[in-house]
């Protein structure tokens, strides 16, 4: 079986139990495509489809400003003009908090900052000449963007993605990618 099926299948199993329905709740709150690129070593594009599922809770929720969350689950593609290994795919789970201007007191723009520590596995320890040692990868994200639209269902954001194997094994060269996110939420 290749990497990348094996990838695909372990994507969708681990996906089912976020997608239980409770009660009327939609299975995915959200959709999500992004595309960037690191310059680690040469040029390493990035392209990223994730879908969300966001938590049934929220903190300091009494005025315009909220703390939420959600979990992002994505599979990512990243490509390296350069190196050992040129395509590498990364599955991965992450819970991410929102900090984020609630949208039914913004006039049509909602902006929001967000971070997320998460467990990633990818198809190959190789990505153009980094090495990473090991399939499985922790991974950090902060983002800043927009929510727009009639009901807040759009969302522009600017990412940073961290991969490293936590000093596991070496070498731990990491990786590190700079994204747009386009995003759709269904609710």
């Amino acid at each position: 079986m290749s990497r990348l099926r094996f990838l695909l299948i372990t994507f969708l199993l681990l996906s089912q139990p976020l997608q239980v329905s409770a009660g009327d709740r939609p299975r995915v709150d959200a959709l999500s495509f992004a595309f960037g690129e690191s310059n680690h070593s040469g040029n390493s594009d990035v392209q990223r489809a994730g879908f969300q599922k966001k938590w049934h809770y929220s903190w300091f929720d009494g005025g315009a400003w909220f703390l939420g969350g959600y979990w992002d689950n994505a599979l990512t593609h990243m490509k390296a003009d350069t190196g050992h290994t040129q395509a590498v795919y990364d599955f991965s789970v992450t819970p991410v908090f929102r900090y984020q201007r609630d949208a039914g007191l913004s006039s049509g723009i909602t902006p929001f900052a967000e971070a997320g520590f998460g467990l990633h596995l990818l198809t190959d320890t190789h990505i153009g000449n980094r090495s990473l040692s090991t399939a499985f990868q922790f991974g950090s994200l902060f983002g800043l963007g927009l929510g727009f639209g009639d009901r807040g269902q759009y969302e522009l954001s600017y990412q940073y993605t961290s991969l490293t194997n936590g000093d596991l094994k070496q070498p731990n060269d990491g990786f590190d990618a700079h994204m747009l996110k386009l995003g759709y939420n269904f609710n």
